[in-house]
C-alpha cells in the first residue's frame, strides 16, 4: 500500500509532513506494544498516514508486530525481509537498519500521542481544504493549535469532519432495542461476583463492575490488601476468572503466604500453621506434608493469578501493563496501593488526580474491573464516620470511581450495650425464602475483631451503608456478620 498524491495540495497543507509522520510512526518501532493503541490507523478504508513512506515503515512494523516480534532490532528486521526480496529492496533503498535507529533515537514514545495528533491535524485541515474551507487564511493560527481546538474553532460545522479523523469515540442512538433487551436478561450489566465471602457487600455494588473503578480504602493496617486478596481476588479465581495483582509496595511472597494460608485453611481444613508460623518457619513433618499438598493444589487452581511488581509510580507503566494483561483475558486487576499523604503540596493531589482519570480511561477502554486498595491519610485516623471527606485534597478522585467501600476496625464503644452501639443485624426471610425488613440482632464478642465497612458510593444500589464483618488476623478469615448503623455526627 503506498500514500495518496500529496501534490494536488498547497506547501502550506503539506509542510514538513514526512518529519510529522516519521515521529508518530517510530515511536511505534520504538516501542511496538503501542501498535494496540492505534490499530485502526490505515486499516480498511482509513488514510491517516498519506506519504509513501510513512505508509512503508507502518505497515511494515504492523506486520512485525502482527507475528508476534516485541523489538524490532537489526536481526529481527532483516529475519522478518527474508523470503521478501521486493520489501527488502525497498527497505535498504531507503537506508536499511542505519534509517532506522537513527530515527528511533530521535523520538520519545511518551509524546506519541502528542505526535499522533499533528498527524491528524494536518488530516483535518486538508478535510478541510477539500471541503472548500478557507484554511490558509487562518494557517498560522492553525500551527499553534491541536487538533481539538481546530475542531472547536470550526465548532458545529466541524463535527463531521472531526468524526472522520477521531478513532476514539462512538456514536449510536439510544433506541431500545431487542439485543439490549437481551444483554438486560442476562445479566450482562452486573459485575463480576465477589459473592462466595461477601453476600451483602457483593450485592450492594453488584459485583465488581467492568469497565470501571472500585476503591477499597482504609488506614494503614486495617487489612486492606488481606481483604481484597481473599474475598475477591481468590473468589473470583476460584470461579474461573483470570486476576492479577500489580503492587507497588508488597512482594510477591507476601500474597503466597495470604494464598498459602488460604489453601490450607479453605482447601484443605488445616490450622496448624498461622500466617505468623508460615514467617518464622522451622516447619514440622507433618506440616511440610500439608504444605507440599497446599503447593499441588495452587498448581492446579491458582496459576493462573499474575503478580506484576513495581518499583515506582509511573502511571504509563501501570496503564501499559493493564492493557497487556486485558489482551492475554485477564478481567480483574488489584493495583495495591494508592494513597492519601498527609503532608503533600496542591501539584501532587493534582498528580494524584490525573493518575486516577488514567486509570479509569484505560480500564474504560480495556473494559476490565480495576480494584484499586487506597490508604487513606493518618489525620482522618480518628473519624468515626467514613465517607468522601476522608479523602482530604483528593475527594475529586471520587469522580472516577464506581464503587467506594472504607474501612476501620469497630471501636470498644461500638459493641452492643455501649454508647455508640452500632447494632449489627441480619434481614430475616419470610416462608418464601425472601428477605424481609424485619431485623435479627446479632451479638458480638469482646474479644474478637471486627472491622466495619462503610459503602460510599455505589452505582448499582443505596450508599452510605455500612456492613460489619469478623477478622481473624492469624489466618486472614474474614466472616460477613450483617448490617450495622454506625453513628454520624456530622448528620
Amino acid at each position: 500500500m503506498i500514500g495518496i498524491d500529496l501534490k494536488k495540495y498547497p506547501e502550506e497543507l503539506i509542510k514538513c509532513r514526512d518529519s510529522a509522520e516519521a515521529t508518530f510512526v517510530f515511536c511505534l518501532w520504538k516501542q511496538p506494544d503501542l501498535y494496540d493503541d492505534f490499530q485502526r490507523v490505515n486499516a480498511n478504508e482509513d488514510q491517516t498516514l498519506k506519504t509513501d513512506d510513512g505508509v512503508f515503515y507502518f505497515s511494515l512494523g504492523r506486520q512485525m508486530f502482527n507475528q508476534g516480534f516485541k523489538s524490532f532490532d537489526n536481526v529481527t528486521i532483516y529475519t522478518f525481509l527474508e523470503g521478501k526480496p521486493t520489501v527488502k529492496k525497498h527497505f535498504d533503498e531507503l537506508g536499511g537498519y542505519a534509517t532506522v535507529s537513527e530515527l528511533c533515537s530521535l523520538v520519545n514514545p511518551e509524546n506519541v500521542d502528542a505526535y499522533y495528533d499533528k498527524v491528524a491535524k494536518m488530516n483535518t485541515l486538508m478535510t478541510l481544504y477539500d471541503k472548500g474551507f478557507p484554511v490558509l487564511d487562518n494557517i498560522d493560527r492553525f500551527s499553534k493549535m491541536t487538533n481539538q481546538e481546530v475542531y472547536d474553532y470550526f465548532d458545529y460545522i466541524l463535527n463531521s469532519v472531526s468524526i472522520k479523523n477521531t478513532h476514539d469515540i462512538e456514536i449510536e442512538t439510544l433506541e431500545i432495542d431487542e439485543k439490549f433487551l437481551t444483554e438486560c436478561n442476562d445479566g450482562s450489566a452486573q459485575g463480576i461476583s465477589y459473592g462466595a465471602h461477601c453476600p451483602i457487600l457483593n450485592y450492594l455494588t453488584l459485583g465488581t463492575p467492568l469497565g470501571d473503578m472500585y476503591m477499597f480504602a482504609g488506614h494503614s493496617g486495617v487489612g486492606k490488601t488481606s481483604f481484597v486478596f481473599e474475598n475477591m481476588i481468590l473468589p473470583m479465581t476460584e470461579d474461573g476468572t483470570k486476576c492479577a495483582v500489580i503492587s507497588n509496595e508488597q512482594r510477591s511472597k507476601d500474597f503466597k503466604q495470604l494464598l498459602l494460608v488460604h489453601i490450607l485453611t479453605t482447601e484443605l481444613d488445616y490450622w496448624g500453621l498461622t500466617r505468623k508460623k508460615l514467617k518464622m518457619g522451622k516447619f514440622t513433618d507433618e506440616q511440610w506434608q500439608m504444605l507440599r499438598k497446599a503447593k499441588a493444589i495452587s498448581k492446579e487452581k491458582y496459576s493462573n493469578i499474575q503478580f506484576v511488581k513495581l518499583f515506582d509510580n509511573d502511571m504509563n507503566k501501570v496503564k501499559r501493563i493493564i492493557k497487556k494483561l486485558a489482551k492475554l483475558g485477564y478481567q480483574v486487576v488489584m493495583f495495591d496501593t494508592m494513597k492519601s499523604e498527609d503532608e503533600i503540596d496542591d501539584a501532587m493531589w493534582q498528580q494524584l488526580l490525573i493518575h486516577s482519570r488514567k486509570l479509569f480511561q484505560i480500564t474504560s477502554r480495556e473494559n476490565i474491573s480495576l480494584i484499586c486498595t487506597y490508604q487513606l491519610a493518618l489525620h482522618t485516623l480518628n473519624k468515626r464516620y467514613l465517607d468522601a471527606s476522608c479523602l482530604s485534597n483528593a475527594k475529586q478522585i471520587k469522580e472516577v470511581f464506581s464503587e467506594m467501600v472504607y474501612a476501620r476496625p469497630l471501636w470498644d464503644d461500638e459493641f452492643p450495650g455501649e454508647k455508640f452501639d452500632v447494632k449489627p443485624y441480619q434481614l430475616k426471610k419470610d416462608e418464601s425464602g425472601k428477605y424481609t425488613s424485619v431485623r435479627k440482632l446479632i451479638p458480638l464478642d469482646k474479644e474478637k475483631k471486627y472491622i466495619v465497612a462503610f459503602l460510599d458510593k455505589t452505582r448499582n444500589d443505596d450508599d452510605k451503608i455500612q456492613v460489619l464483618y469478623e477478622f481473624n488476623g492469624r489466618f486472614n478469615r474474614w466472616k460477613e456478620i450483617g448490617y450495622c448503623s454506625v453513628f454520624n455526627e456530622h448528620k
